[in-house]
């Protein structure tokens, strides 16, 4: 069912684009600051006991829900929940309509202020920026879609909100304390690890293995850190390696683009490329399933 309720929810968004505007969690930086606010007095708020509640009470709630669901609907409102949960949880925009928004937009002004929402100050070397657009949109992925994906086939429902809340609650505009800072950062790190590595091995799988591999070992060994530690560089590396050398998929719109939207195209082609390697393996599992 787990296979299943991700090949449904990402097929319901895919297909029916006014479910984007579910991805809402906003309410998480009124929440956060309300309780730090308030309870910034109980021993260890601002450490442990802090970063600990802001996970128990969302993850309570969608349990309450569930257990509602299935003693009403038994196995199909646990389904339906998991669907429900899994598309609240993606986002918080649809990558791919961001990118479509930037590349056909018609007012090149409005074109250059998305690029900006996007990258940031883009450099001014060219290549640098290409490569800024790559790693943009590979660290959206794996952030909006592959992330969520991951999670939501090792831990349910549970996975998904732990790492939407993970992923949120990271962001600048969360003013939190120090100890709570530190603790969701290395949270995230963990979490976002494996996703970025089987990314990482899907890219190589659906372009050029080697070229990925080498950019993977080059990244590690440039570094000096161990496997497990750093970012997902490794990732970001790999991806700009396979755009920037040519040896991504060109379609005959990308070959009419240039500078970051060019990068920013055939980068969303390979996260498409990615996605379609994951949906396959999902498949292919589900396919066992029946089969077992």
């Amino acid at each position: 069912m787990t296979i299943i309720a991700i090949l449904t929810a990402f097929a319901l968004c895919y297909f029916v684009r006014e479910l984007g505007r579910l991805h809402r969690f906003e309410w998480l930086k009124a929440f956060s600051t309300y309780c730090n606010e308030r309870l910034g007095d109980v021993p260890g708020w601002s450490g442990i006991a802090g970063f600990l509640f802001f996970f128990v009470l969302p993850l309570l709630a969608v349990g309450l829900v569930h257990v509602v669901a299935v003693s009403l609907l038994g196995t199909l409102g646990a389904f339906l929940v998991a669907v429900a949960v899994l598309i609240y949880t993606f986002g918080p925009h649809d990558l791919d309509t961001d990118i479509d928004a930037i590349v056909h937009a018609g007012d090149e002004e409005a074109q250059e202020k998305q690029v900006r929402e996007l990258l940031g100050d883009c450099p001014i070397d060219e290549k640098a920026c290409q490569a800024l657009a790559v790693r943009s949109v590979f660290r959206e992925a794996l952030q909006r879609w592959f992330g969520t994906v991951f999670w939501f086939a090792v831990l349910g429902i549970y996975g998904a909100v732990l790492y939407r809340i993970a992923d949120r609650i990271t962001e600048g505009d969360l003013d939190l304390p120090r100890g709570q800072k530190r603790l969701f950062s290395r949270l995230r790190q963990i979490l976002d690890w494996p996703v970025a590595q089987l990314m990482t091995l899907a890219l190589a799988i659906a372009t050029d293995f080697d070229s990925v591999y080498r950019a993977w070992r080059k990244y590690h060994d440039e570094q000096g850190h161990g496997l497990f530690e750093g970012d997902n560089g490794f990732l970001y590396t790999a991806a700009q390696d396979i755009v920037l050398s040519g040896r991504a998929a060109r379609d005959g719109y990308a070959d009419q683009l240039d500078g970051p939207l060019a990068s920013l195209k055939q980068a969303m082609d390979l996260v498409w490329r990615v996605m379609g390697v994951w949906l396959t393996v999902l498949a292919i599992l589900l396919l066992v399933d029946v089969i077992a």
